[in-house]
């Protein structure tokens, strides 16, 4: 499981891509995040959704 604060480069190997594949899916808008205190936050729900559509679409 992530923490809250979860780096980048953590949610990156926890959806088992690239840093590449994750900015593109973080500026398309295929993860959504929000600001908090003036930090880009992907909440865990978010990073397990995505994951669960691109294991469908395979």
């Amino acid at each position: 499981m992530l923490q809250p604060g979860t780096s980048l480069v953590e949610a990156a190997r926890f959806l088992g891509v690239d840093q590449s594949t994750l900015y593109t899916a973080l500026r398309t808008g295929q993860i959504p995040t929000t600001r908090r205190n003036g930090c880009t936050v992907i909440t865990q729900g978010a990073l397990m959704d995505y994951q669960a559509r691109m294991r469908h679409i395979l």
